[in-house]
């Protein structure tokens, strides 16, 4: 058995608001692989680093994030929600979130709304684009990014495919599994096929951390970081 990757989700999301420099500092501390963020577009054509369809929940704004200018985002509080200590903290700017990983941590790019080809030059322009990956829920953006920017890595879910040679299919670079739909076998199966395997989760059972390092699970997308670490390290030291 081998460490994994350490990807966090919305950086250090426990830590800081999510999806702002402070989360992205965060999971830097606390030593990750690959930050996950989410990038949308404002009304004028401006990405950002945001996860909802609205900014009510993690901003003091109101109102869908793709309605809103880049003026008006750019002066919303989305540090206040967490905590006063991140008062002021501000909805970053994708580019601005970009150069701040620079030669610090790789990039997971969830696109929520946006044109993959715009983040994907976004990336490479920073030499960010080698240890990058994007996914989205959105079937249309799924598969303009894979005919306009073939260059640029994705990952597919398990729950989507529900096959290992199906991603394969799909020119996949990584397959995501779930905690219900992850098995020795098919992590095993993807690692053949030449997929990276990932596992999203965003709980702190044991139980569950146990079983994605005994599956072989090259890379976690995750929030509880510290205690998958010392769940990971048990396990590791008593295999030696």
């Amino acid at each position: 058995m081998q460490k994994a990757a350490i990807i966090c989700h919305r950086g250090a999301c426990l830590d800081a608001p999510e999806n702002t420099l402070a989360s992205l500092n965060g999971a830097i501390e606390l030593g990750a692989d690959v930050v996950e963020l989410d990038v949308r577009t404002s009304r004028d054509g401006v990405l950002y680093v945001h996860h909802d369809e609205t900014v009510e929940r993690t901003t003091d704004g109101h109102g869908r994030f793709g309605e809103l200018l880049a003026s008006e985002i750019d002066l919303l509080d989305a540090g206040s929600w967490f905590g006063t200590q991140f008062s002021g903290e501000r909805v970053p700017r994708l580019d601005v979130f970009l150069d701040a990983c620079m030669g610090r941590i790789g990039v997971y790019a969830e696109i929520k709304d946006a044109d993959p080809g715009r983040v994907r030059d976004m990336l490479a322009r920073r030499g960010l684009l080698e240890k990058s990956w994007t996914f989205s829920f959105d079937q249309s953006i799924r598969a303009e990014t894979r005919a306009k920017v073939p260059d640029f890595r994705r990952m597919v879910l398990f729950e989507h495919v529900g096959s290992v040679a199906r991603a394969v299919a799909l020119d996949a670079h990584i397959l995501e599994f779930h905690e219900d739909d992850i098995t020795p076998g098919l992590v095993q199966e993807a690692k053949r096929g030449g997929l990276v395997t990932q596992m999203f989760y965003g709980g702190a059972e044991r139980a569950v951390f146990e079983r994605a390092v005994r599956c072989g699970v090259e890379q976690m997308n995750i929030d509880h970081v510290a205690l998958f670490r010392a769940v990971e390290a048990e396990m590791l030291s008593a295999a030696v």
